[in-house]
């Protein structure tokens, strides 16, 4: 049941959410164009638009997965969701599993237009390409080896997972709170104070923990390393905390669970 609600999840979102992506298609099709056309104010349009869409695919992205939580659990269509032979755990399941993969595609598009309209640009102002893609490497020249990088990009994209589902956690639990009876009256105004009230306390204390905690990963010119030392004593090279990770990573199992059990006990439907 898990799998047909994820389904039509990514169903429901794809209407709001897909038209920015052919924007976006279209864009890049009217940039190659040009370029094969040598028609440069097309080009300068579609790079505007490309631009464009790389921030906005990000920015609908982020309201679609507020106000589809909302809307379907705790709008009209929330009487209908809660009658469904399922648990509250898989409803939040469902929407937390799309939500993600929805948000993960609008960074990966916006990094991907960004970096094609780099290298387009290069490519029109008559620079070569590989020289371009050369600078663009140069942030790893510090790195002693491509098995390193690789090390670094995978903790990167953990990061990046990581606080992408701390943020839907956060969104959900405030979008629930403020659906309990004793908020309700306050409105958005409630989500907006619950929301803001706990990133600021999570965001405080990993950064405590990742500077103090004596957990860490460690980038040297030598390689990576894991390091018992706090980052605001390690002076060997750029410092990963790992404590303020495995913070967020509790505090958004934390939250996952207070909202599914507001889900089935506290919240008001309208």
């Amino acid at each position: 049941m898990l799998g047909k609600l994820i389904k039509n999840e990514f169903k429901a979102n794809s209407h709001s959410i897909g038209m920015i992506y052919i924007v976006a298609a279209v864009a890049v099709a009217l940039m190659a164009a040009s370029y094969i056309a040598d028609v440069t104010w097309i080009s300068a349009i579609a790079t505007i638009v490309l631009i464009a869409a790389g921030f906005i695919a990000v920015v609908v992205t982020f309201v679609s997965v507020i106000s589809n939580f909302q809307k379907t659990l705790y709008g009209p269509q929330g009487y209908l969701s809660f009658t469904l032979p399922v648990s509250s755990g898989q409803l939040l399941a469902a929407k937390a599993i799309t939500s993600f993969a929805w948000m993960l595609l609008s960074y990966l598009v916006a990094i991907g237009i960004f970096i094609g309209v780099y290298l387009y640009a290069t490519a029109m102002v008559g620079e070569d390409v590989k020289m371009a893609i050369d600078m663009m490497m140069t942030m790893f020249d510090g790195i002693p080896s491509k098995g390193t990088i690789k090390l670094v990009l995978l903790l990167v994209a953990l990061a990046v997972f990581i606080q992408i589902v701390v943020l839907i956690a956060q969104l959900y639990f405030a979008i629930t709170l403020a659906n309990t009876r004793a908020l309700q009256k306050l409105g958005g105004f409630a989500a907006v104070i619950v929301f803001f009230a706990v990133f600021i306390v999570m965001q405080v204390i990993s950064v405590l923990l990742s500077q103090y905690v004596p957990l860490s990963i460690v980038l040297t010119s030598e390689g990576l390393f894991y390091s018992t030392t706090s980052t605001m004593a390690d002076p060997l090279g750029l410092s990963f905390g790992i404590a303020g990770m495995i913070f967020n990573v509790l505090c958004s199992a934390a939250l996952f669970w207070g909202t599914a059990k507001l889900m089935n006990t506290k919240v008001n439907i309208k």
